[in-house]
């Protein structure tokens, strides 16, 4: 028994030295990171969406749930056409022999995006919700409208991977975006049978809806994690 303790602590520190390697890695990383992610489109894009949100009560007044709903995706379809240029690298060549892995690279980034896109949600959501009546609250899904949200966000990202493989990390955002925008206008006209983006007040087809936004998701999460480690220049 003696023999077995110095072994289970020696295997215990070993298996904690990568943890702690990684982090001393992103703390210095995290705001290099930061700056030099193109986050311009980003920021006006969940400001444009914020802007449309406050002034639809006053001018719109979309007192019903559905009103809200298309407000709301209408602003998270133009928040993901800004996240797609956070992980454009022009100096993609140069970082390709940076110390630090390319997919904590990204991820930082990723993750970075993420936090200004949900907080502008959420925002969004404040400002609808108060041009609706008390008793139509109840109404709003915003589970699911979350998870479609971040649904996007995955897609967008998965978007952006792909056009850096194509661009050698200079045009990802402009191929990711407009793929989401015609993704979007795709899912707006699909038929009521295949509808991804369904109507609050049609309690059949919102339950239908879900598992389509599912697989998607699935599909942009498979494909995310399939592409974050490869750099553009093909190496890792």
């Amino acid at each position: 028994m003696r023999s077995l303790t110095p072994r289970a602590t020696s295997n215990h520190h070993t298996a904690s030295v990568p943890v702690h390697r990684t982090l001393r890695t992103v703390r210095p990383l995290l705001p290099h990171e930061l700056r030099a992610a193109n986050t311009v489109p980003l920021l006006f894009a969940v400001l444009l969406g914020t802007l449309i949100c406050a002034a639809a009560p006053v001018f719109l007044l979309p007192s019903d749930p559905s009103g809200v709903v298309v407000l709301l995706r209408f602003a998270t379809v133009l928040a993901g056409l800004g996240l797609a240029f956070v992980l454009d690298d022009p100096a993609s060549d140069m970082t390709a022999a940076c110390p630090s892995p390319c997919w904590l690279r990204r991820l930082l980034r990723i993750v970075g995006g993420l936090m200004a896109l949900i907080t502008a949600w959420w925002l969004d959501i404040a400002l609808l919700t108060m041009a609706l009546p008390a008793d139509a609250h109840a109404g709003l899904p915003l589970v699911d409208l979350a998870a479609e949200c971040l649904i996007m966000a995955l897609v967008t990202v998965a978007f952006a991977l792909a056009g850096l493989r194509f661009t050698r990390g200079l045009g990802g955002g402009l191929l990711g975006g407009g793929a989401v925008a015609l993704l979007a206008l795709v899912l707006a006209m699909l038929p009521p049978e295949f509808a991804f983006y369904a109507d609050p007040d049609d309690p059949r087809g919102w339950a239908e809806s879900l598992p389509r936004w599912r697989v998607l998701g699935a599909a942009a999460l498979a494909l995310t994690v399939l592409l974050l480690p490869r750099h553009p220049s093909g190496k890792r």
